[in-house]
């Protein structure tokens, strides 16, 4: 326990650089240490203000993430999880919302439970110097070679907010569970994942647009997006983790986003929205059924044309129409009206 305190303190004696050269890369672990601040106060029963609150949120390794992951009503109920999961005297309370399978009280519960071992991670990250390295060469898997450059002066903030990682131009943001959970298959891939999206070309496929088409454009780009990525840091092999939430619900997915297509391309006047496709990914923003697309694509021997042309978020639905068409498994593929479609958005955004 002591060497592992001590691990921790040099991890978080200042933000961390681990390479000095033009293209370095700093871990800033601030919103992790103030995390642990709070929930040690809480850990003796005293309440957090909403001074501290304030204070805390707005740490630079907060402030973004949070931004993405809650709206108010969220972020109060986290911050009422937190105080719950760790005031002794409201463990009752916490016992009945983990019996209610209340999410956030989970996520709390996990952090406090997961502590010891979140911090001797955190230490071994910023003590190797190659951790990020790592994550640059996983990456570079799935881009096409003119794609493939270290990016300038980038920093990565860890927090202790809810459980997902988020990739921003002002740095990449991962919360501590997400980070650990990801290690489980291979340490490092989350952050490849996150810095697949700083470094992946794409055509801008909303030029010349029909705004109508404004919710099907956002799934175009988000499928892909997600499932190359998603090519880096999961693996149909273990699906324990993923297989309720990104492989279950992706063939009806693709014949509901099918059903849309040929809609729109029925009635000039029907609208749907980047909401209404956001419901339609059940809230997943493109993981699902992007990492399932992109799986029958690589499966069926089409990996190489899919990160050579990652640019263009038609030809991932191309590649994965011809994939499936080959699948032993039939998995569901989009009608000729649908494709017909989508090569008039392509043409369109391409004038």
């Amino acid at each position: 326990m002591k060497t592992t305190y001590k691990l921790f303190c040099f991890a978080i004696a200042a933000i961390f650089t681990i390479d000095q050269s033009a293209h370095a890369q700093t871990i800033n672990t601030e919103a992790v240490t103030k995390y642990w601040e709070l929930t040690d106060s809480l850990k003796h029963n005293k309440p957090i203000t909403d001074a501290q609150w304030g204070r805390f949120i707005n740490i630079e390794g907060n402030k973004t993430y949070a931004l993405s992951e809650f709206d108010s009503v969220r972020l109060i109920r986290y911050r009422k999880a937190i105080e719950i999961a760790y005031l002794p005297t409201n463990d009752s309370m916490l016992q009945a919302r983990l019996t209610a399978k209340d999410w956030y009280c989970i996520l709390a519960k996990r952090y406090k439970d997961e502590e010891v071992q979140l911090k001797a991670y955190l230490a071994n990250i910023t003590e190797k110097p190659d951790y990020f390295n790592q994550a640059y060469q996983y990456v570079y898997e799935y881009l096409p070679k003119r794609s493939q450059h270290r990016l300038k002066d980038i920093k990565l903030y860890y927090n202790c907010l809810s459980n997902d990682a988020i990739s921003y131009p002002n740095g990449l943001f991962f919360s501590l569970l997400s980070v650990i959970d990801n290690s489980k298959t291979k340490t490092g891939t989350l952050e490849a994942h996150e810095l697949h999206h700083r470094l992946r070309e794409e055509t801008d496929i909303s030029k010349n647009q029909d705004p109508k088409d404004a919710g099907l454009l956002w799934a175009i780009h988000n499928i892909p997006n997600e499932g190359i990525a998603d090519m880096i840091d999961k693996t149909w092999e273990k699906p324990e983790d993923i297989k309720e939430w990104l492989i279950d619900p992706a063939p009806a997915t693709i014949k509901s986003l099918d059903s849309c297509i040929m809609v729109l391309a029925l009635n000039k006047d029907n609208i749907q929205t980047e909401r209404y496709y956001r419901n339609l990914l059940k809230r997943t923003t493109g993981h699902m059924p992007g990492f399932y697309m992109a799986q029958i694509i690589v499966k069926n021997g089409y990996k190489q044309q899919m990160v050579d042309r990652s640019d263009d978020p038609f030809v991932f639905f191309y590649l994965y129409n011809k994939a499936a068409e080959k699948d032993a498994a039939h998995p569901p593929i989009f009608s000729a009206k649908s494709i017909a479609y989508l090569g008039l958005l392509e043409r369109r955004c391409k004038k």
